[in-house]
């Protein structure tokens, strides 16, 4: 594998457990307080919507795009 691939498989490992953590954090708060406050309940389910959009995102973001490559590593 190349240091490239493996720098970029890394990185994805990275944000999408940052994300999938972000997202059970947030759901674990909009579930379990019932906040009278509904100011705080917004934006507790605006978190939550937020991360899940973040971890459908991550891997189209990482994979789907296709890497522009300096001029020395295109094949002509």
């Amino acid at each position: 594998m190349t240091q490239r691939r493996r720098s970029k498989l890394i990185g994805f490992i990275i944000a999408e457990a940052s994300a999938i953590g972000l997202l059970l954090v947030a759901g674990a708060f909009a579930v379990l307080l019932k906040s009278a406050n509904p100011v705080l309940a917004l934006s507790m389910n605006i978190a939550t919507i937020a991360a899940a959009a973040a971890v459908a995102v991550i891997p189209i973001i990482y994979f789907a795009i296709p890497p522009i490559l300096p001029r020395a590593d295109r094949r002509s």
